[in-house]
């Protein structure tokens, strides 16, 4: 992946997040899906090249994504029914995103380990902000905190009384929710300028 593929990514991401339900564990749930994601589309791009598939990779690629969300549905299915349930469509968002992003794969000028690690040093990053967005919303938007117990249930503590809680309430609808991801995206590019920078700058002295 690319630099100049990191804010295409991470776009698309954002866009797959905003719909989903502004809870802390539904984002454990789909953060976990894209890094799973993530990992098997770059294992899959590499092994069709080196069966000599790399016509065919398109359609291998997007349905090996698609088979391994739907086993990744079903497993949400028997853990917590609910859960698959309330996620709907939205985990069906992320292969199909990332087929049509399918290039970030294709990018072959490095070996699969130093693919791998330069892929998921930024996917670790935009993991973290993804969970402090489903954190921040779960605990303003509603006034509560979720997170599951051994059992895979949702467990919902109450943090903020209800009255104290509409002001901030806007957190929890699709509109706040863009907003807040527009937010979090800038405050991305500019950490991320501003590290280039200093990267720059050292290297020149």
């Amino acid at each position: 992946m690319k630099r100049r593929s990191i804010y295409v990514f991470v776009s698309t991401a954002l866009a797959m997040l905003v719909p989903a339900p502004g809870r802390f564990v539904y984002g454990l749930v789909l953060v976990l899906q894209m890094n799973l994601l993530m990992l098997i589309g770059i294992l899959t791009n590499s092994l069709t090249k080196k069966l000599s598939l790399e016509t065919e990779a398109p359609v291998i690629l997007l349905g090996v994504t698609v088979a391994a969300t739907i086993i990744f549905r079903q497993f949400l299915v028997l853990l917590n029914p609910e859960l698959a349930l309330t996620l709907g469509f939205i985990i069906f968002l992320m292969p199909i995103s990332f087929f049509f992003l399918g290039y970030l794969f294709n990018e072959t000028e490095e070996n699969l380990s130093k693919r791998l690690k330069f892929t998921f040093s930024h996917l670790f990053t935009f993991s973290i902000y993804a969970i402090l967005y489903f954190l921040v919303r779960d605990i303003f938007g509603y006034g509560t905190i979720t997170y599951f117990n051994s059992s895979f249930q949702i467990i919902e503590k109450v943090l903020i009384a209800e009255d104290k809680v509409s002001v901030f309430s806007i957190l929890a609808s699709i509109p706040g929710s863009l907003l807040f991801s527009s937010i979090i995206l800038f405050i991305h590019i500019v950490i991320r300028n501003r590290y280039n920078i200093i990267k720059n700058m050292e290297a020149c002295e």
